[in-house]
């Protein structure tokens, strides 16, 4: 059942066993997983089944740290969250990131990758991915295109799957209406917790017009985004003034993001090498591929490195085939594009309009190049830059906090203090010295180092992964949610998505949000939440 709030007649507060706030792709996997174990779910969103821009607004704020990033228009406040601007790259967190690691200072979940697998592998459908498979030995026999041939003690290929990408709304909206053991309401802004005996008794929701309604439930959960779910919790401080959860100055801090960046160049002594495998996604029948190259685990350790995945971009002697116009504005009218072909008004259509307006002169070259692909081949590659989310560190004093504006609804927006070590630069330098020293000793050709020294902060760029803000551990001075994602310092409140990071690892955090939200539904409905809230 899905209800709009501004025409929901009673008034009446709403129960359930499980109050779910969100419905991105967090909320909605944790949705359906309890309503398969039979718990009845109270599901809300802020925002309608599209975008509006009155709602999206909620978002804005300040950026006070590193300038490459924002905090608005990096997400959507609607049915389906911020899977309407996913692009669907997957991989599961490596094994070494959910260690301990004397090099990466904090880092150290309370959970293992085996924990997770079995999640990982319920996640994978929900994605629309294949087979929980990231091996490439595994997948090497479907493919028809040879790897570099590198040194697998220096260098390994690194395989993750391509989702369509996968819109919630689109594909779950349907689900969700018709399964009667989930109650969703759009239009429904949480704008309070009370609690009681230190558990939430119930959450108070309003739309913009101020149309209020209650909810109580045995289990309640936050799954707003890693800006969002802070926000939360320090804007609820009415009965607790430093906020729910926030005993330690924990809330909103650890904030990380993806360091994105396109930097350093393999430059190949040979005209005829063949990046068949790693600069498109490959279609085997069972799942889409992309293929990067990273470091094995052990010079990881053994260097105190942070994770990367390098993924080769060539540049052909023929700049017909060079993707160097894929900047804001191309990036913006290839959205505009997407959304037309699908019969749909694109999301911040006005924004983006402008951005393709003013950089039209470099959407008229990427226009051009693509038509004219058609008709002339590419020709020699004569080399590869290198393009990744690289790992960043986690870092107390990289953090979300309240300014003193307010929105509509009286809630104080965040300023987003976004810093980024020097030290998580100069790791991925050395791990590009190590790619170099791999391709040197395969006779393949050189590296050119695109990371000064002392590093130049500004060659990374957001990755749009907002990370760590409540993040997991097994001490409340440390973390703000224990091992199940629970708030230490609140019975039956927790979080969801990627805010419960404790490291960032270097793999787009959906599909680990999506098994992250799969092993919660199973700790919830072990903990009673089966049991319908009278």
């Amino acid at each position: 059942m899905i209800v709009d709030l501004r025409e929901y007649e009673s008034e009446e507060p709403v129960s359930g066993a499980v109050c779910v706030v969100g419905t991105g792709p967090a909320g909605i996997t944790l949705a359906l997983e309890l309503a398969r174990q039979g718990v009845d779910v109270v599901l809300m969103e802020s925002g309608g089944r599209t975008y509006e821009a009155e709602t999206q607004a909620l978002y804005d704020g300040e950026v006070v740290g590193d300038p490459n990033t924002d905090v608005s228009s990096s997400r959507l406040r609607q049915f389906g969250g911020t899977s309407g601007h996913w692009t669907g790259l997957c991989a599961p967190l490596d094994p070494i990131d959910f260690e301990k690691r004397p090099g990466v200072p904090d880092s150290g979940w309370p959970i293992t990758r085996a924990d997770l697998d079995p999640y990982y592998a319920r996640a994978q459908p929900y994605l629309q991915l294949g087979p929980f498979d990231y091996d490439f030995t595994a997948w090497q026999a479907k493919l028809d295109r040879a790897p570099l041939p590198l040194d697998p003690a220096m260098v390994r290929d690194a395989v993750y799957q391509q989702s369509p990408p996968t819109r919630f709304e689109e594909t779950y909206w349907e689900t969700i209406e018709a399964t009667d053991r989930i109650a969703c309401f759009l239009h429904a802004n949480l704008v309070d917790i009370e609690l009681a005996d230190d558990a939430v008794a119930h959450f108070e929701f309003s739309t913009l017009d101020g149309r209020r309604i209650r909810v109580s439930a045995t289990h309640y959960v936050l799954a707003c985004g890693g800006i969002e779910n802070a926000r939360i919790l320090l804007n609820c401080n009415r009965q607790r003034v430093a906020g729910i959860g926030n005993e330690h100055d924990l809330v909103g801090r650890y904030y990380m993001d993806h360091l994105n960046c396109e930097t350093s160049t393999i430059l190949f002594a040979e005209d005829d090498i063949d990046l068949g495998l790693y600069d498109q996604v490959i279609e085997t029948g069972v799942a889409s591929l992309s293929v990067g190259l990273k470091l094995p685990a052990e010079v990881m350790r053994e260097e105190g490195l942070l994770n990367n995945t390098a993924f080769l971009v060539p540049e052909y002697d023929d700049a017909t085939f060079n993707d160097d116009f894929r900047d804001r504005g191309w990036v913006s009218f290839s959205t505009m594009v997407k959304s037309f072909s699908r019969g749909r008004v694109p999301d911040r259509f006005a924004e983006n309009y402008c951005n393709a307006v003013e950089d039209i002169d470099v959407i008229g070259v990427g226009v051009y190049r693509h038509v004219m692909r058609h008709f002339v081949p590419a020709g020699r590659t004569v080399a590869a830059r290198l393009r990744q989310d690289a790992e960043p560190s986690p870092r107390a004093d990289s953090r979300v906090y309240l300014t003193d504006d307010t929105d509509p609804l009286g809630w104080r927006r965040i300023a987003l203090d976004w810093q980024i070590a020097p030290s998580d630069l100069d790791s991925l330098r050395r791990t590009h010295e190590h790619i170099g020293a791999a391709v040197g000793a395969a006779g393949l050709g050189r590296l050119k180092l695109g990371i000064p020294d002392p590093p130049d902060l500004d060659v990374v760029f957001t990755g749009y992964h907002h990370i760590g803000t409540t993040r997991m551990h097994d001490s409340p001075r440390s973390g703000v949610v224990d091992a199940n994602c629970k708030v230490h310092s609140v019975k039956n409140l927790y979080m969801a998505g990627s805010s419960v990071f404790t490291t960032a690892g270097t793999a787009n955090p959906t599909l680990t949000i999506v098994a992250l939200a799969a092993r919660l539904a199973d700790h919830l409905g072990s903990s009673g939440a089966s049991q319908t809230k009278s």
